[in-house]
């Protein structure tokens, strides 16, 4: 599938065509059609063919001037396409997105932090991103209580509003490619840094992600490969003594992690709302973090988050704070990260807000 012609428009569109099980590209003419319609001119679009493909897209089109990106594709194009409306900063000097040394991850023992911050700067201050899903889950979709359908979401982009939100980097350790698929030869001197829009988990939610992408390259049925993961996990599974430092040591713990989730929206895949007061304008993080959880008793609290219970804040192994900053480092075994259902590396790792650094409209 072949990139439009360039034309006049400010509007450009991102689409990953394997979206949606592969209909997206398959039906592009007649979607393409619908989209034309809504946006009443041609935008222009282009296609992402690989993994991290989308950033250097986005960038690229900001770059020539257009004015609006509008991301099509499931929660991982999207993410990609956040990341291209930075470039990145730290204390003046431009690095690579991808590259950062691993000062930045800070002191973590008994709660010290990083003293380095990444400034994030955007490509274009003006521009403005749209989120059209169509992926298996659409979990960002959710948090932003976008409705249903590409068609329907480019209506609600067109109608909407631009409205300035916050964006969440995420600073972690890489690992060799035999389980994420990265290669910390990539990363000789550092970490890897991510932005992302909804939420980043850690330990057996991020271990589940990872290993239902591994299976889903061999059975491409995501209902599969997400139980196989599910039933290979949780039996197994077994909480870690982590040291979490919260604002550079205005609150710091030790505890045992079975799950973390730093959130930007509410939900995560599943339906569980594991951050019900998330705002994704309030310039906070909201941090959820499972302790003490065998596999049986996961079940429980993994239900208690689903069906919204006002119980969970009360419950001892559900930890609860909000903060601009969390660091998190395991004392015991490599833990998985992900951020809006793509694996990026190990703890430790950084998370910290960055308050309206993004126009999304919708």
């Amino acid at each position: 599938m072949s990139q439009q012609e360039q034309t006049s428009t400010e509007t450009a569109l991102v689409v990953n065509p394997n979206s949606c099980g592969g209909l997206t590209g398959k039906n592009w003419e007649d979607l393409y059609n619908k989209i034309k319609c809504i946006f009443g001119e041609n935008p222009f679009a282009v296609f992402s063919q690989k993994p991290g493909h989308g950033t250097v897209l986005t960038r690229d089109l900001l770059r020539k001037g257009f004015k609006e990106i509008v991301a099509i594709g499931g929660d991982g194009t999207i993410n990609e396409v956040v990341n291209g409306f930075f470039e990145e900063i730290v204390d003046g000097s431009q690095i690579s997105t991808h590259k950062i040394d691993t000062h930045m991850l800070g002191k973590q023992n008994h709660g010290e932090s990083t003293h380095v911050s990444p400034i994030l700067k955007p490509i274009d201050s003006d521009a403005i991103m749209g989120v059209v899903p169509a992926g298996s889950r659409n979990v960002l979709a959710k948090s932003l209580d976008l409705p249903d359908g590409i068609v329907e979401c480019c209506q609600r982009f067109v109608n909407g509003k631009p409205q300035k939100i916050d964006v969440i980097s995420a600073l972690t350790t890489p690992i060799s490619t035999g389980k994420l698929g990265i290669d910390a030869n990539d990363y000789p001197e550092g970490v890897i840094t991510r932005i992302f829009l909804n939420a980043a988990e850690i330990g057996v939610g991020a271990e589940i992600i990872d290993r239902s992408k591994k299976i889903r390259d061999k059975v491409k049925s995501r209902i599969i490969s997400t139980i196989s993961s599910v039933i290979a996990t949780l039996p197994t599974y077994e909480s870690n003594l982590c040291e979490v430092s919260i604002d550079d040591g205005r609150q710091s713990l030790l505890l045992k992690m079975t799950m973390g989730v730093i959130a930007n929206g509410s939900y995560l895949g599943g339906g569980f709302k594991a951050a019900p007061q998330a705002s994704i304008s309030d310039g906070l993080l909201d941090v959820t973090i499972l302790k003490n959880s065998g596999s049986f008793k996961m079940l429980d609290e993994f239900a208690d988050m689903r069906s919204d219970s006002e119980q969970t804040f009360e419950n001892n192994d559900i930890y609860r704070t909000q903060s601009k900053k969390v660091s998190i480092r395991s004392k015991e075994r490599d833990i998985t990260v992900t951020v809006d259902g793509e694996p990026i590396g190990i703890l430790p790792g950084t998370f910290q807000v960055h308050p309206d650094a993004l126009t999304l409209k919708f």
